[in-house]
């Protein structure tokens, strides 16, 4: 997973970052709903593009016990390699691909690993060879190579009111990596016709209650996102970049609000828990041409909204509505 200091090394600096990533090409593809007709948690892709070595979970939870590759189905770009761990769960597993280009030893002791590079573009689907029969299947697919999973998954919406084919993806982005490793996301949640929107901190994914759900929202300038806490945990919410930092506490009820204006990206994390995949995004308006940084747009102070450059996000912290049990919102805002 990229850390927030080389994410945005990549992002700022003039690089071209739009908010509609490659669209999944018009060719006919692989049908893989047979394939992984039984097994748990394999109605999407998981993008890994940009990542030289992908790792894929061997003895993960699903199929009734330790009996899934997590995640099942991923991208990754030709030339990368996959490296599958394994947990030491669910007795002995091995990987087998089914056209016979590669198989490991059957393991079942935690951290072994086997590894294979995957040089040119298409579809390589794998077993293990004990438990295929229960669903314990996986695909790698390699390069724009288009597939079809059971349940037909097409989570990022078309614009409001508009039933044409969108110009968004109809296969969840990664937001060149930033939600690569965050579990629970799923797609892009279209709340452009809310005015605000609930987050919810510490919903369960990612191992544990380590998530923000929903992971990726989409919204209309001047739109407030407040974020509840749920889980047990001491969460905090956090984009350095854009300059807004909620309190860190572990307090279910505690909220933390923000309203967003103008058009641009926010990429935001959990600081103690980021690395382990509790990161979101919020889309604001026609989203950005390129990444800013905080110097991009500046900051005019933390109850004064932006008007700044075409491409800058005014951000507005409602201090007011920085509550939760023994906060009055008077001095526990962030």
């Amino acid at each position: 997973m990229p850390t927030r200091r080389s994410f945005l090394a990549g992002a700022v600096g003039g690089a071209g970052l739009t908010v509609a990533a490659r669209p999944v090409t018009a060719q006919e593809g692989t049908d893989l709903t047979d394939w992984f007709a039984g097994t748990d948690n394999a109605g999407r892709v998981v993008d890994r593009t940009g990542t030289e070595t992908v790792t894929v979970t061997v003895g993960a939870a699903g199929n009734g016990g330790a009996f899934g590759f997590g995640p099942p189905v991923v991208r990754i770009d030709p030339g990368a390699t996959v490296r599958w761990e394994w947990t030491g769960d669910g007795g002995s597993h091995n990987v087998v691909a089914s056209s016979g280009a590669y198989e490991s030893e059957l393991y079942g002791e935690q951290g072994a690993t086997f590894e294979h590079a995957f040089e040119s573009p298409g579809v390589s689907r794998y077993y293990c060879s004990p438990h295929e029969s229960i669903g314990m299947v996986g695909a790698v697919v390699v390069g724009d190579a288009a597939v079809e999973l059971p349940g037909n998954a097409t989570p990022t919406p078309t614009a409001p009111g508009d039933s044409a084919a969108s110009s968004e993806p109809t296969e969840p982005r990664s937001f060149d990596g930033w939600l690569a490793d965050t579990d629970n996301y799923t797609g892009v949640v279209d709340a452009r016709d809310d005015d605000e929107v609930t987050v919810a901190v510490g919903a369960d994914g990612n191992g544990g209650r380590l998530a923000f759900d929903p992971a990726a929202i989409h919204i209309s300038p001047k739109t407030t996102v407040r974020w509840v806490w749920e889980g047990p945990h001491q969460y905090d919410v956090v984009d350095p970049d854009l300059g807004y930092q909620s309190e860190q506490v572990a307090n279910p009820g505690y909220e933390f609000a923000v309203e967003f204006g103008g058009d641009g990206l926010s990429t935001y994390e959990c600081e103690r828990y980021g690395d382990s995949g509790m990161r979101g995004v919020v889309i604001v308006g026609d989203g950005p041409q390129r990444r800013l940084s905080r110097q991009g747009f500046g900051v005019a102070g933390l109850l004064a909204a932006l008007g700044a450059a075409p491409l800058a996000l005014g951000v507005r912290h409602h201090l007011d509505t920085t509550t939760g049990p023994g906060h009055d919102g008077s001095g526990d805002g962030p």
